[in-house]
């Protein structure tokens, strides 16, 4: 027996998903969040890998991000345990 109500379908749930390589015109495309459509490009397979590396770079600007943020943190809470305020490396030299 079910434990799912008549009405309940959230289990069968479709999630539609726009696609994001598409072609207008015989030209090639990629949408993204960030920057809306990117192209043209000759060929589709042109298109994917040019997503591909897209997405990589976002990627490895998130990690650079969080990174400089943890250093940041740290750097605050040394500063806020020695009691003084601490300047970035090669900074006011």
């Amino acid at each position: 027996m079910s434990s799912l109500r008549k009405q309940d379908r959230s289990g069968n749930m479709v999630f539609n998903r726009s696609e994001r390589i598409f072609d207008d015109g015989g030209l090639w495309y990629f949408r993204t969040r960030e920057a809306g459509n990117i192209g043209p490009f000759r060929y589709e397979s042109e298109a994917r890998q040019m997503l591909s590396n897209f997405i990589s770079e976002m990627q490895a600007k998130e990690t650079l991000a969080a990174q400089t943020e943890k250093l940041h943190l740290r750097r605050n809470a040394i500063a806020s345990i020695a009691g003084q305020v601490m300047t970035p490396v090669g900074v006011g030299h």
